[in-house]
């Protein structure tokens, strides 16, 4: 094509896809969520619920007792955690998981679908934690998220 200039910021794309795949890690915050059962469906995608997290803070009191070795175990270390829900949701212990994955320089991307609730209380109480966070109008976005970020299936 004659006359076709690249546009300056060109220069800064990645030509070529990561040489080591990303460890993705979902959480979902309900245990009904439709959208996890797609992302059971990446090969490379751990998924987990927040009740998990629940149960085994609950088991060793280490809400409470401050037992750091149980929640780092629980955490893992992935290299980008999507947290998923829907308004709604009780975000509080995942809030604690968001704001130990930031300060591991994690990035924490949620994705909360609507509800018939016009309140934001689970954006709000994630939000402080969130690298990015999609408040999505349908469906659909957790699996065009985990594909974007080069799961696969």
């Amino acid at each position: 094509m004659t006359g076709f200039e690249l546009p300056s910021e060109a220069r800064y794309r990645i030509r070529t896809p990561n040489s080591v795949p990303r460890r993705i890690r979902v959480i979902a915050l309900a245990d009904d969520d439709t959208e996890m059962e797609n992302c059971r469906l990446y090969a490379d995608v751990e998924c987990v619920r927040a009740s998990e997290l629940a149960a085994l803070l609950q088991r060793s009191d280490a809400a409470s007792e401050g037992h750091p070795a149980t929640l780092d175990a629980w955490l893992g270390q992935p290299d980008i955690v999507v947290i998923a829900g829907r308004e709604g949701d009780d975000a509080s212990l995942v809030a604690t998981a968001a704001r130990a994955y930031r300060s591991r320089g994690v990035t924490v991307s949620v994705v909360i679908s609507p509800s018939e609730s016009r309140a934001n209380r689970t954006a709000d109480a994630l939000r402080p934690y969130a690298t990015m966070m999609v408040l999505p109008t349908q469906a659909g976005y957790l699996d065009d998220l985990l594909s974007a970020l080069g799961a696969t299936a």
